[in-house]
C-alpha cells in the first residue's frame, strides 16, 4: 500500500543571525539602542552583546546588518548627523532675520549634543577618522558637503540682512562646531566660573546670545 503519512516540508537553514519575517528587527532599533546606551556609556565602553541585549535581538543580528560594532558605530554616527542637518535645513530656510538664523543652528548643534553627549566623539572617530576606503569616503564627503551646505546658506544674502563681508564658509562652518562642543565640553569648568549661576538653562540661554553676537559681528561687513 502507498505510504499515506503526511512529509514534513524541508526545514530551510538559515545562517545565524539572519532575520526572519516573523522576527525580523530593523537596523533602526538596533542603532535606537546603540543611542540610548550612548547616553551613560561612551562607545569604545559598549560592547555588542550589551547593544543586542538592549535591543532584544540576538548579537549574529548587529553583525549580519552591520559586520562588527564598528560598522554599527559609523552607522550610528552617520544617523546623528543626518538628524542634525536635516533639522537644520528645515530651521534655515524658515523665513527670519540674519540673527536668527545664527541663533537657531545654535540652538540645534546645542540641543544635538545634549541629547547625545557622545555625539561629537562618535562623529570623529567613526567617520572622519576612518576614511580608508571609497564607502567610507564617500560617507565622509556626503557629511562634510551637507554640513557645510548649512553655513554656506547663512552666507546667501536674503532682503532686508545687512550686507555681509567675504567669509570663507569652512572657517564658518568650523567656527558653529567649535563654539557649541567646547561650551558643551567644558561643563565641569563653566561651573566654577560661573558658580553663581544655579540654572544651566540660563546660562546656556547667556552663551547663546553671546555666541550669536559674536558670529554676527564677525560676519557683517563694517561700516
Amino acid at each position: 500500500m502507498p505510504d499515506t503519512t503526511p512529509r514534513k516540508k524541508p526545514r530551510i537553514k538559515r545562517s545565524a543571525g539572519h532575520p526572519t519575517e516573523k522576527t525580523m528587527v530593523g537596523k533602526a532599533a538596533i542603532v535606537d539602542a546603540a543611542l540610548a546606551l550612548m547616553k551613560t556609556k561612551t562607545p569604545q565602553e559598549l560592547s555588542v552583546l550589551e547593544i543586542a541585549t538592549a535591543a532584544g535581538v540576538d548579537p549574529a543580528l548587529i553583525r549580519y546588518y552591520f559586520t562588527n560594532k564598528q560598522g554599527l558605530m559609523r552607522a550610528v554616527a552617520t544617523h546623528l548627523m543626518d538628524q542634525v542637518q536635516a533639522r537644520s535645513q528645515v530651521m534655515l530656510g524658515e523665513d527670519a532675520p540674519l540673527e536668527e538664523r545664527i541663533r537657531k543652528r545654535l540652538v540645534l548643534l546645542i540641543e544635538a549634543l545634549e541629547d547625545n553627549p557622545r555625539f561629537l566623539q562618535l562623529v570623529l572617530n567613526e567617520i572622519y577618522s576612518h576614511a580608508d576606503t571609497p564607502e567610507r569616503i564617500d560617507t565622509l564627503q556626503g557629511v562634510a558637503s551637507r554640513g557645510l551646505a548649512l553655513s554656506e546658506a547663512l552666507l546667501v544674502a536674503r532682503e532686508g540682512d545687512p550686507p555681509l563681508e567675504k567669509i570663507d564658509p569652512r572657517f564658518l562652518h568650523v567656527a558653529f562646531l567649535g563654539l557649541c562642543t567646547f561650551f558643551m565640553d567644558a561643563q565641569p569648568m563653566l561651573k566654577v566660573l560661573f558658580s553663581e549661576e544655579r540654572e544651566r538653562k540660563h546660562l546656556t540661554e547667556n552663551y547663546l546670545d553671546f555666541a550669536t553676537r559674536l558670529i554676527l559681528h564677525g560676519i557683517v561687513k563694517k561700516r
